[in-house]
């Protein structure tokens, strides 16, 4: 008996070796179970998946034709929620707040946003504004209104809630969330139906809230949600000390404390897979490093790349495309005036893997973060599409 698990051993030691050093483009098998047999109206033949795009105001002008035919949701980001509940409407008492400025462009129709099912998105204003919200039964029951005041008048088919703590939060705000979700929900269910569609309600979360839940009790939230956006980006923020990768696929252990497949593992414990949409990040991010040496200790902080400008460095051959074998991502290395600085982002085999991960583990889609930031590279929409062909 001892002889054939040292053969298996070595079996499922070579079969790794195998993937991470030959293999880069295939997915390692998923531990979370089998592949998705149907999504919302799909089949066992023709599964079905979410691919919820979400618009920034501030890239509306960005936005290609093949994205808007490709999403299957069109999720406007954002508007933002006053500690009473009401919208956020100014900056000052001259400015106004460019979210609502640009969301009355999408009410009034001048915004081209295509033919998919509109999504809202709504954030608190503040932290501050995140917890007295959700302390008070007023300011909750003054928001719901905001929301479906907002959701009749732009003629969307739902909404995503995003209050992100970013600290750790007592359990008294997890239930008073979880109180304002299910009080939301009672009352999107009374809503008509856009799209021969019930109204979405999905909930963006930290690809880390089963191990560190703050508001998210999810277990709790789950029978009241369509959709989770598991937020499995930001995995290396930009203030890091060393360079690293946004969205690792895996590598969790003495580098990393987190990664996707570890994540969504965890995840899936309290929430049925089918309710989680994987985000896909659309950007990366860029240091100048001491050196070119993976995970190099960085010299500032960080700053946002596309993957338009990516793009374009790697076609103008200024950026040296490297392979992270440890998370299955893509980095660069770049030298101007004796700076070196690199970049870690996505590109077409570690999105492909990433999709290849969402079927076996029969998650219910992606969301993108963000639409405007691709530009118009020609193997990206036809990789997103190939979810649901």
């Amino acid at each position: 008996m001892k002889k054939i698990f040292v053969i298996l051993g070595l079996f499922l030691a070579i079969f790794a070796l195998y993937v991470t050093f030959f293999s880069p483009s295939s997915l390692p098998i998923s531990p979370l179970g089998s592949p998705k047999p149907s999504g919302e109206g799909g089949s066992s033949t023709s599964p079905s998946y979410v691919i919820l795009g979400f618009a920034p105001y501030w890239n509306l002008k960005k936005l290609t034709l093949d994205s808007l035919a490709d999403i299957t949701h069109f999720a406007y980001f954002h508007l933002l929620l006053r500690d009473d509940g009401s919208i956020y409407t100014k900056i000052n008492r001259r400015e106004e707040d460019p979210g609502y400025t640009n969301y009355k462009r999408l009410v009034a129709g001048t915004v081209n946003r295509g033919t998919k099912p509109l999504i809202l998105t709504f954030m608190p204003e503040s932290q501050s504004a995140l917890a007295d919200l959700l302390s008070s039964l007023s300011s909750r029951a003054r928001a719901i209104a905001t929301i479906l005041t907002s959701l009749s008048e732009s003629g969307s088919s739902g909404v995503n809630i995003d209050f992100e703590p970013l600290s750790e939060t007592p359990p008294s705000l997890r239930d008073s969330f979880t109180l304002f979700v299910r009080e939301l929900r009672s009352q999107l269910d009374l809503l008509p139906n856009n799209y021969n569609l019930k109204p979405l309600l999905t909930i963006s979360t930290y690809a880390s809230a089963a191990v560190k839940p703050r508001i998210w009790d999810l277990s709790g939230l789950a029978p009241l949600t369509d959709y989770f956006v598991v937020m499995a980006y930001d995995y290396t923020m930009p203030g890091s000390d060393t360079s690293g990768p946004t969205a690792p696929l895996r590598g969790s252990g003495e580098l990393f404390e987190h990664d996707i497949i570890k994540n969504i593992a965890e995840i899936t414990k309290l929430v049925p897979a089918g309710k989680l949409l994987l985000g896909i990040p659309f950007y990366g991010y860029q240091w100048d490093t001491q050196d070119s040496t993976k995970y190099s200790p960085v010299e500032a902080k960080g700053s946002v790349a596309s993957l338009e400008r990516i793009q374009q460095m790697l076609d103008d051959q200024t950026l040296s495309l490297l392979w992270d074998r440890n998370t299955l991502t893509p980095y660069g290395i770049a030298s101007e005036s004796g700076q070196i600085s690199q970049i870690y982002f996505e590109n077409e085999t570690s999105i492909r893997l990433k999709l290849e991960f969402v079927k076996s583990a029969g998650l219910g889609g992606i969301a993108i973060w963000a639409l405007g930031y691709e530009g118009n590279i020609p193997w990206l929409w036809p990789l997103i599409n190939s979810l649901n062909n």
